[in-house]
């Protein structure tokens, strides 16, 4: 992937960011299954991508601003799982802005991000579907707790997506959590983890029919997904052996 990079940097005590501006291009070429025995040739289909960086640290507290600029051209680089048919891909624009902030204190970290993308065929400007448009993160790490227990949580919401067809997935949201106690010099650590999530991963849409579905008993297309759920685990490590001085 032939990639430029750009940079300027700010000068120490200025309230102007760092700067960095990137391009880089890709070539890939059609699913070889596609076209098998017709003659067709298979083609190169570019990817280009541009990104601008916005880079400033406040009082120890890093913000970063990030935009990004993906053209995909068309391609006929799927086969539908139902019907082994292949399918036209692009072409695409797809626009993000992510915007983050990071601090680390000297008793743990903190993160939190916001992205936003639009994703769009460029011939029609209907949605691409199944892309993410927002996503909220957030994750905190604490290293000095009392009983000296270390933690870590994490907070992550996707909203919901369009899947194609007029159709919309659910929002999901997740909220994970670690918390460790080392023992013997750090050789020995007792910890537990737990998921809290609701939703579905891996939201699509399939034709089926649901032979219990009064209303539509013959196959339709419907929303599919796998549903999530929460878990909670408690494991033990030992780390035999000496360290080396």
């Amino acid at each position: 992937m032939p990639k430029a990079t750009l940079a300027i940097l700010s000068p120490d005590g200025t309230v102007l960011p760092s700067v960095a501006l990137s391009y880089g291009e890709a070539f890939h070429t059609e699913d070889p299954r596609i076209g098998a025995g017709t003659g067709e040739p298979a083609l190169l289909a570019p990817s280009r991508a541009y990104q601008l960086v916005l880079d400033k640290t406040v009082k120890k507290t890093e913000f970063r601003v990030t935009l990004r600029h993906v053209t995909n051209s068309q391609e006929l680089a799927k086969i539908d799982p139902d019907t082994g048919l292949r399918q036209n891909v692009g072409p695409s624009i797809n626009r993000v802005i992510i915007v983050s902030l990071q601090r680390t204190f000297s008793q743990g970290s903190l993160f939190i991000s916001y992205s936003q993308a639009d994703g769009r065929d460029r011939v029609s400007g209907e949605p691409v579907p199944e892309a993410p448009r927002l996503i909220w993160d957030a994750v905190a790490t604490f290293n000095r707790l009392p009983f000296h227990l270390r933690a870590r949580s994490e907070f992550e919401y996707v909203r919901a997506k369009p899947l194609g067809d007029g159709f919309t997935g659910v929002a999901v949201p997740e909220f994970r959590g670690a918390v460790l106690r080392p023992f013997l010099d750090g050789r020995m650590t007792l910890s537990t983890e737990f998921l809290i999530a609701s939703g579905y991963t891996g939201q699509t849409t399939e034709v089926f029919a649901v032979p219990s579905d009064v209303t539509y008993p013959r196959p339709i297309e419907r929303v599919v997904g796998v549903p999530l759920k929460s878990y909670i685990t408690f494991s033990w490590a030992y780390h035999f052996g000496r360290d080396s001085k």
